[in-house]
């Protein structure tokens, strides 16, 4: 298909849907669809999960978004009780575990083929448009327990995320899922903004995972997991203890996003985070499931401080599942191990691009006041 302007188009769905925020609690809603240029392979760009592409190149892993065509209409987040065809249509590309065809006509013209344009938190964003008809072509292949699970009206949305991981079912799934209304007991559905159902499936599953890790034994060493992708580099820091969560963030001098080098963190002490993690948001939880996941895989609790550089070779920032997949590469390595909490920062601290900020953070501050308390 050539580039420039279309009214519909036929194309796979990876699957893949689109919960808008603004105007909330009437919100553009609507399935998306790859525009495949003629001289590109749909294979490449045909994965619903972005993770499957993990270890590709930025130019890759931008282009499978800026490809990625949103078609939607505006409706309330209730309009779950009574869904339309749009939203028929939507729901059932959500339950999908591969890709399917749709058909979407447009309301007017959009333009596809053009550079993606970018910010600092969201993926790298395609064209879109207002639809007036999307309909999925052929057949939509639905896992058994995703079926199972979205037609049980009286089960807690909690409760259906954690059946599903059971059953293999992926986050990004799951959160399509929230998103598109289909979790939670009958009543209490509503459309999520794609963006809040990213996050709110990573705390969900964390906050049920912490549940289990709390009761293991403690670790009995420092450990140190590090791994790098697209100019993120990761050094995570597992200590003995009860469970504190403490991450750090910095845009290296350079980078795109910012001129000077600036630290944010966000923490949480003895049990999952009440308030929004205004500094690292969403960042914030992706991590932190990565770590509670390794976590309860080795039945041992304890504490965590993550230091995130970010360089000027991460020039498009393309979505909070890159935290999650490098924290989880990190912890597939073997650790390096210490004795203390001091051992550990002296070895993180010249790799990472504000040592002070890192030996002066909550978590190291916290570590100190409990060895003072100690001998109270």
């Amino acid at each position: 298909m050539q580039s420039g302007p279309v009214s519909e188009l036929v194309g796979p769905s990876p699957p893949s849907l689109f919960v808008g925020k603004y105007g909330y609690p009437d919100v553009r809603a609507g399935p998306s669809a790859v525009w495949i240029p003629e001289d590109s392979e749909a294979a490449s760009l045909t994965s619903g999960d972005p993770a499957d592409l993990f270890g590709r190149p930025l130019e890759e892993v931008a282009a499978r978004h800026a490809n990625l065509v949103t078609g939607g209409s505006v409706m309330p987040v209730d309009s779950t009780t009574s869904p339309g065809a749009m939203l028929e249509t939507t729901q059932e590309i959500a339950m999908a575990e591969k890709s399917v065809d749709v058909e979407l006509d447009f309301a007017r013209p959009i333009m596809v083929g053009r550079n993606p344009t970018f910010d600092s938190m969201s993926t790298p964003l395609g064209p879109s448009g207002e639809v007036l008809r999307a309909e999925v072509v052929g057949h939509a292949s639905i896992p058994r327990k995703v079926d199972s699970v979205t037609n049980e009206d009286d089960l807690l949305a909690v409760d259906a995320m954690g059946e599903l991981t059971e059953a293999s079912i992926g986050e990004a799934q799951i959160s399509r899922l929230l998103s598109s209304g289909l979790l939670g007991r009958e009543g209490s559905r509503k459309l999520v903004p794609t963006r809040w159902g990213i996050t709110a499936t990573d705390d969900m599953l964390s906050k049920r995972l912490w549940d289990r890790v709390r009761d293991h034994p403690s670790l009995d060493k420092v450990l140190v997991y590090e791994a790098t992708y697209l100019d993120n580099v990761f050094h995570i820091i597992l200590t003995p203890g009860l469970w504190a969560f403490n991450m750090l963030e910095a845009w290296t001098r350079g980078s795109v996003w910012t001129g000077t080098g600036k630290v944010l963190g966000d923490w949480e002490d003895l049990e999952p985070r009440k308030e929004y993690a205004h500094q690292i948001t969403g960042a914030y939880y992706s991590a932190r499931l990565g770590v509670l996941e390794h976590m309860d895989s080795m039945r041992r609790s304890g504490a965590c401080l993550i230091w995130r550089d970010i360089g000027p070779e991460y020039w498009a920032p393309v979505g909070v599942w890159l935290i999650r997949e490098t924290v989880r590469e990190a912890m597939k390595r073997a650790p390096r191990q210490f004795d203390s909490l001091k051992h550990a920062i002296d070895y993180v601290a010249p790799r990472v691009s504000a040592p002070d900020d890192l030996r002066n953070s909550w978590f190291v501050k916290r570590g100190r006041q409990m060895r003072l308390d100690s001998f109270a």
